[in-house]
């Protein structure tokens, strides 16, 4: 069984030359991409409810406005609020703010995402902060035959494979797929674990089989 380590170890690179878990989609310009990210997310908050280990689990991510910084880059803040609560009663809220810096490199976009500030409530021990800026990953976006976006991570994503006693290093790949669906947005995160191969220098890992299923996560923006 594979156990992901983490928020930010979820986004590491570990090496590039990561496999898609889609089809390989069409190549977008981030003109293209800017016009699709600014009718899907601009200003959209997007749920995710789920429940683990007793508790409930709801995921809000708050995308904000593209902001243009020149040559038809742009910057996009978005902030996570992940509360988990047990019997109708709060546990621990976490919130994440995320810069995303879309660049064009060779005629694509490409993300760079770093997370700005993080912070941590938990009942009957206050708040914790940070203001460490902590870089998450390199993504490149494609667009899919749904009418919208996927972003793929640009290269393997660190992982442990956990088998008895035993730990090995293992490699993630992951997916974020958004569309409209029924005049709303929905967008698909996929992860997928691999066992993994002899290393080579210059080139990487080989990719074995995929460890267990897949994780799914969808999130829905609300209907106003």
């Amino acid at each position: 069984m594979s156990k992901i380590t983490g928020v930010a170890a979820l986004f590491l690179i570990l090496l590039l030359g990561g496999t898609n878990l889609y089809a390989a989609g069409t190549d977008i310009t981030i003109a293209e991409f800017r016009q699709l990210y600014d009718s899907l997310l601009a200003g959209k908050t997007l749920v995710t409810q789920s429940k683990e280990d007793g508790m409930d689990i709801t995921k809000e991510s708050k995308f904000g406005q593209a902001l243009g910084v020149g040559n038809g880059d742009f910057e996009v803040p978005i902030q996570t609020v992940i509360t988990k609560s047990k019997d109708g009663a709060p546990v621990e809220t976490i919130t994440i703010n995320i810069l995303d810096r879309v660049n064009d490199l060779g005629g694509q976009p490409i993300i760079y995402e770093e997370a700005k500030k993080m912070s941590v409530a938990a009942a009957g021990s206050g708040t914790h902060e940070t203001d460490e800026v902590e870089f998450m990953g390199l993504f490149r976006v494609s667009k899919n035959d749904k009418g919208g976006f996927d972003v793929h991570n640009f290269g393997l994503i660190p992982t442990v494979d956990v088998e008895g006693n035993a730990n090995k290093i293992a490699g993630s790949n992951i997916a974020y797929s958004c569309y409209p669906e029924n005049s709303l947005t929905k967008c698909v995160l996929t992860v997928r674990d691999f066992k993994l191969g002899p290393y080579k220098p210059l080139v990487g890992y080989k990719l074995k089989e995929p460890i267990a299923g897949d994780f799914v996560e969808i999130s829905q923006e609300i209907a106003k």
